[in-house]
């Protein structure tokens, strides 16, 4: 990584004559706001004597000269610049009526650059500002028509500062220049400064790559308005789609890893994923076909997280995806949609993915390599003459045994989650022949419920030993061992489940013959709860799960 490193006064900083800084087109629009403002201008006027105030790192990307100026992308620090050259417009509109001679100063080195025939904005922003903001400059803005503009909120606020403020604007101006200070890093690639930027900022990586990703596609195209305009349009409606996914929002990345996996060999690490695009783009002939593709991809990509596809029996098995953790498998499920997988392979595929899924789960198999097999599916099943059967095949090599789920099954540790849930509703369709009269699929209102408690103490004023204790007798200390068995677990409405709590045996048993779910009324059959009926409870559940999730259904 090559990066050149300067601290610098801000006077320093825009002082050279022949450098301009660019905000790249994937940067969002100025958005700092009065608490933002307030808190520059504040650390500015409390600044006395030799004092300096360190406003941080930008860094920039080293482009191209052309026409004598030497251009500088910035890709960590657009707000705060902005924000500057905005206080240095309200101070040079102040000096204009009492020393022109300093406006026509601070315009000329601080607010444009020039070589012996050009002269440049010293800032050009994105696509969404740079119109006010030159206008702002060039000192031909008109206020009043302007005035819910971001920018011109902000140059009316330092306008207002110095006009009121009891230090007088030439001490601002000199305080500006000269105290307030930052570390410029400058490198020449892409690659390096987005490096640079997550190490020394805690923003999501994710939003970073994608926003890369998205200037990388606009500097191809970048000679071209029309088709810029098109493209920035279309990736925006990619992002609304993307952001509409409540668990994807804050982790746009997902997205655009999955969308490569479908169509390109190999897996890449996050932080390797911006430069394999590049190379994407780089390879593409039309890049509005490319983001074209992606925005297709992103509203199926929609409607898999959603359920959405307006096929029922599509969409339940949609919806169990999200809730068993197998979202992984959208590399593939963006193929299949792709390649206009009818309903009934589609389900196929989908089981065949909900099996793989829990099986590997519940026997603890590493996820290391789950990327690669569903981008091996998603590139190799559809050249096969059978895709579904050639993915069910595959799915089903790579899966535990019958004989390894059913022991794992039985005796693993199951927790408080959505999975863990959906097993056992599962488990209670299989126990009422899926007639599905009993609908637990409004699922806040159904608890997971431990018949053995995880606490032991009653929470009763004067109780000191438990029954559940006395229950146990010589082996509690093993208590721990059986606890989170799938043998303890059941499904119990959210009043029963309250008021069960870690009562006696007993009394829970009570509850469960109030309810409706057959996994519950059935434990009243009991008389009593220990280790013993919880390892033959978890025997008959494991070999009620390798019957449901089991691929022979699917051959």
């Amino acid at each position: 990584m090559s990066i050149d490193t300067k601290r610098l006064s801000i006077g320093k900083l825009l002082g050279s004559v022949n450098e301009v800084y660019r905000i790249p087109l994937y940067q969002r629009p100025y958005n700092w706001g009065k608490d933002q403002w307030n808190d520059l201008w504040e650390d500015l006027i409390r600044l006395e004597g030799e004092e300096t105030h360190f406003l941080g790192s930008v860094i920039t990307i080293s482009q191209e000269r052309q026409k004598g100026f030497s251009y500088f992308e910035v890709v960590d620090g657009q707000q705060r610049i902005t924000t500057i050259l905005l206080l240095l417009t309200a101070i040079r509109d102040i000096a204009e009526e009492m020393d022109k001679d300093r406006a026509a100063y601070i315009n000329n080195y601080f607010l444009k650059s020039s070589t012996i025939d050009e002269t440049e904005a010293k800032l050009i922003l994105g696509r969404k500002d740079n119109k006010v903001f030159k206008r702002l400059v060039d000192n031909k803005v008109n206020l009043e028509e302007a005035k819910n503009e971001k920018l011109v909120e902000a140059y009316k606020f330092f306008k207002d500062k110095l006009q009121n403020s009891y230090l007088n604007w030439q001490i601002v101006y000199a305080r500006l220049l000269d105290s307030l200070d930052l570390v410029l890093m400058v490198t020449d690639s892409y690659y390096d400064a987005f490096r640079l930027f997550e190490t020394l900022n805690t923003r999501g990586l994710s939003l970073s790559s994608v926003d890369l990703i998205k200037n990388y596609l606009l500097s191809k195209i970048s000679t071209n308005d029309v088709m810029v305009e098109e493209c920035i349009e279309i990736w925006d409606s990619i992002i609304e789609n993307i952001e509409e996914i409540e668990s994807v929002r804050h982790d746009k990345v997902r997205f655009f890893r999955h969308y490569l996996f479908s169509i390109e060999p190999g897996i890449v690490p996050i932080p390797k994923l911006y430069p394999r695009y590049q190379k994407l783009i780089d390879n593409t002939d039309k890049v509005i076909n490319l983001i074209e593709d992606i925005w297709a991809k992103s509203e199926l990509y929609v409607k898999l997280f959603n359920g959405s596809l307006g096929i029922k029996e599509v969409d339940i098995k949609l919806n169990t995806i999200v809730r068993i953790e197998a979202t992984t498998s959208y590399t593939l499920l963006l193929k299949c949609l792709s390649e206009g997988l009818q309903k009934e392979d589609l389900l196929k595929v989908l089981e065949a993915t909900e099996i793989f899924t829990l099986r590997r789960s519940i026997c603890n198999i590493s996820t290391r390599d789950i990327d690669r097999i569903y981008n091996h599916l998603a590139l190799e099943a559809f050249k096969q003459d059978s895709p579904v059967s050639y993915i069910i095949e595959y799915l089903r090599k790579r899966t535990p045994s019958d004989t390894e789920f059913y022991l794992n099954f039985q005796s693993r540790d199951f927790t408080r989650s959505a999975q863990t849930k959906y097993i056992l509703e599962m488990i209670e369709n299989e126990l009422t022949n899926n007639t599905k009269e009993k609908m637990i699929s409004t699922r806040t209102d159904v608890h997971i419920e431990h018949i053995m408690p995880r606490e032991l103490i009653r929470k009763r004023a004067g109780d000191i030993e438990s029954d559940w204790k006395n229950e146990l007798g010589p082996r509690v200390s093993e208590y721990s061992l059986y606890v989170n068995r799938i043998g303890n677990l059941t499904l119990l409405g959210s009043e029963l489940n309250i008021t069960a709590s870690n009562s006696p045996f007993n009394e829970k048993k009570k509850k469960y013959e109030r309810s409706v779910i057959s996994l519950s009324k059935d434990i009243c059959q009991y008389k009593r709860w220990t280790f013993e009926e919880i390892e033959n409870r978890s025997e008959q559940l494991a070999s009620i799960a390798k019957k449901i999730w089991n691929f022979k259904k699917l051959l």
